[in-house]
């Protein structure tokens, strides 16, 4: 006979397969952390070669979680008043598209659209319109 202590040990024991997020959630995750100013959070949400890109094909100096927390860490410090509002969203696949408006770095919005790529539960790649 088995005894209960060790039958609700086994049970305690078995963990569920991690649920992977959506790529809708991981880029709306991304948004409250940058809201939030809370670098950490934000940069758990890139995967670690992360790549900011112009439509134009020009790369953008962040590359990789290093540059990222830099280059975010610095942002945040300098703005602590800025925030994004995301006025759509398209999402298809593995990609979102959020058009957006920025507040807090100038004395009026900045609109700006970002196209993120996910993988594997992580933001890999991010294109920006910015005209």
């Amino acid at each position: 006979m088995i005894q209960p202590f060790i039958l609700a040990v086994a049970i305690v024991g078995v963990a569920a397969p991690p649920v992977e997020i959506t790529p809708e959630a991981l880029v709306q995750k991304q948004v409250e952390a940058y809201n939030a100013h809370d670098l950490d959070a934000f940069v758990a949400c890139y995967g670690p070669a992360i790549e900011f890109w112009t439509l134009d094909g020009k790369v953008g100096p962040e590359k990789g979680l290093a540059a990222l927390q830099k280059g975010y860490g610095d942002l945040f410090k300098r703005f602590p008043t800025l925030k994004v509002k995301i006025l759509k969203r398209i999402c298809q696949g593995a990609f979102v598209i959020d058009q957006a408006q920025a507040e807090g770095m100038s004395p009026s919005p900045i609109t700006v659209t970002a196209i993120y790529e996910i993988s594997q539960g992580k933001i890999i790649r991010v294109w920006f319109i910015e005209k």
